[in-house]
């Protein structure tokens, strides 16, 4: 595997509907990024950074398949991965940040033997979730100590991070981080040139 990306959490709602139980998670609707029966809605001339993870991920990488499911062997035929940092469903709406506890005991617990047992070449943190879940996994977590957000990493620290531990750390694509599309653009075409 080339690169692994890494996540906050699966999605809390499908649609307008939260998740009440497990069986919402594996409904056609539910948006969850490996959910290769599930296909966004397009919207023409919409802003960069205004659809789904998995739907900006596509974008971002240059994968032109005319489904989901294309789009997932494409992602896959690359050499890339994706992971959430927790994975159960966190109701965001009813607390606002995942608790420090859970991001901890998930990376320490679920995420540090899945990268080992990966062995990814290159690890892309997706947000600050993401990022705090990588400060509880070695070898990220002896050079991530002083990075508190994903933004606050200045730019040469992301050039050492990336040469000494092959990681990657960019703002979670998503519509609430457009100001920062150019980063995250730039981290992407790394990304494709990287995967070719």
């Amino acid at each position: 595997m080339k690169v692994l990306f890494v996540a906050e959490s699966p999605p809390r709602a499908a649609g307008r509907r939260e998740v009440a139980e497990p069986a919402d998670c594996r409904s056609p609707g539910y948006p969850y990024f490996w959910n290769d029966r599930y296909d966004a809605p397009c919207r023409p001339g919409a802003p960069p950074l205004s659809r789904g993870l998995a739907e900006n991920l596509f974008s971002l990488l240059g994968l032109d398949g005319g489904s989901r499911r294309e789009n997932l062997e494409l992602f896959a035929a690359k050499g890339s991965f994706l992971v959430d940092t927790v994975r159960c469903v966190f109701r965001k709406n009813r607390k606002p940040v995942i608790p420090t506890d859970l991001v901890r005991m998930s990376a320490r617990e679920t995420l540090a033997p899945e990268i080992a047992a990966l062995a990814p070449e290159c690890v892309v943190a997706l947000g600050n979730t993401a990022l705090a879940g990588l400060r509880h996994v070695e070898p990220y977590a002896s050079v991530l100590s002083g990075a508190r957000t994903i933004t606050g990493i200045p730019g040469h620290l992301r050039e050492t991070l990336f040469e000494e531990s092959r990681l990657l750390c960019l703002p979670y694509p998503g519509g609430r981080n457009r100001r920062y599309l150019d980063t995250i653009e730039s981290g992407f075409e790394f990304i494709r040139d990287l995967t070719g």
